[in-house]
């Protein structure tokens, strides 16, 4: 109902296999990920009940968009990759990028975890020592943010 207002539409609600089909799905993603679908849901539908053809169909418009945002990524990072290689005489070029590669992200795990370690480990499933001893190696700065509950 939040969408079909945001869009100025009747609400037209879901079949109760859209609803199912809804609560079965695994959500990969957040909670982002469903407003999204719902949304596009919502769009296929034109006012009609969404129904879980408009479901699917909205999940595969949101597979195929991560898809191409996954290859548009690795694209780059190879063109990253070969312009290092073609451009440095490093001996240990391969530890070289290895090395640039965990910096980055164990940088992005703590940017998540606003600079918790402990967190930061789990989510990279390694202990906090040892997350710790490539925070010292790789000299990276941790900033960690407070937050009050109800600001």
């Amino acid at each position: 109902s939040r969408f079909a207002r945001l869009m100025d539409l009747h609400n037209p609600g879901l079949t109760p296999e859209a609803r199912a089909l809804l609560k079965s799905y695994p959500w990969p993603g957040n909670v982002r990920e469903l407003a999204n679908i719902i949304q596009k849901a919502l769009i296929f539908s034109r006012g009609y009940p969404i129904r879980p053809e408009e479901i699917s169909q909205a999940i595969g418009a949101e597979s195929a968009v991560k898809v191409a945002q996954e290859k548009d990524a690795l694209d780059l990072i190879r063109q990253w990759i070969r312009q290092d290689l073609i451009a440095r005489a490093e001996e240990n070029i391969f530890d070289a990028l290895i090395d640039r590669f965990a910096s980055l992200i164990i940088q992005e795990a703590l940017d998540l975890t606003g600079g918790n370690r402990s967190q930061a480990a789990r989510l990279l499933s390694l202990s906090r020592p040892t997350l710790q001893a490539k925070i010292d190696k790789y000299r990276l700065k941790v900033e960690t943010s407070v937050t009050t509950e109800g600001a």
